[in-house]
């Protein structure tokens, strides 16, 4: 049986309609989150608070195998390009979640990953959404992530082994995820103990994770891939109540431009 070439089966354009509303919808989580980008969501000046930062890899992709953009290869060796971003979290409050996207160098094939977000990316980040706002921020042991803020106490966890020398001889130490911390207070004699670690924003990534699925259409780089993550973002958010009432008001959100 022989179909004209204007023939489409059925299948190939529910496929079709499935993949636009997909991509539309996934859209949809950017809108409210573009607005409250400025707003102080991690923390208040009222009282000090526990945020936990950390970076997070989706995705890679090899960029000499695509022809639309091996143009933008500098290095033949180095030809891979990640798809991560940077988060943080208070403690206690899913709704603060907030995320950044990174844009690291490419790197040869072998690399186990894209590196450690860098000084520079990480004190803008910190200075537009932490400055003075009586932090107390947990991150892994990344040199970026020593960069001081004004109003910020920092402490860290070891995620992998290190090697160090005590004693003459070079000695193994065991990675250290949790521990407890004491801060003293800024301008006052008093102290606060506190457990340092990044197990709230860990999970986050991996609830994130689970809700994107990786294709030929969502990779590294790609405007799907962004507007999933947004999307699960706001789930993410919204997690601890009604997702009905939630997604009623994002599509209230989505139309006030055509009441104005």
């Amino acid at each position: 049986m022989s179909h004209s070439p204007s023939f489409t089966s059925p299948w190939v354009r529910t496929t079709r309609r499935w993949r636009t509303w997909t991509k539309d919808f996934a859209s949809f989580g950017k809108i409210s989150l573009k607005r409250r980008r400025r707003a102080p969501l991690l923390a208040t000046k009222k009282t000090w608070v526990d945020v936990e930062a950390d970076e997070a890899t989706f995705d890679k992709r090899d960029m000499s195998q695509d022809p639309a953009v091996q143009h933008l290869v500098v290095k033949k060796s180095e030809t891979i390009k990640w798809g991560s971003g940077g988060g943080g979290i208070q403690r206690g409050r899913p709704r603060t979640l907030v995320l950044r996207k990174l844009i690291p160098k490419l790197t040869v094939k072998r690399a186990p990953g894209p590196g450690a977000i860098r000084k520079t990316k990480w004190s803008t980040v910190a200075n537009e959404l932490l400055l003075d706002l009586k932090v107390i921020r947990h991150t892994g042991s990344a040199k970026s992530y020593k960069a001081k803020v004004r109003g910020v106490l920092h402490d860290k966890v070891v995620h992998c082994k290190k090697r160090v020398k005590v004693n003459g001889k070079l000695r193994w130490l065991n990675p250290k995820y949790v521990g407890i911390v004491t801060h003293k207070i800024p301008g006052t004699q008093e102290t606060l103990k506190v457990k340092s670690g990044t197990q709230i924003i860990d999970r986050a990534w991996r609830f994130l994770k689970d809700r994107i699925a990786m294709n030929q259409h969502c990779k590294a780089g790609s405007s799907l891939l962004r507007g999933k993550l947004r999307s699960a973002q706001r789930e993410y958010r919204f997690k601890n109540q009604d997702l009905w009432l939630a997604c009623g008001d994002l599509c209230r959100e989505s139309l006030r431009k055509f009441y104005k």
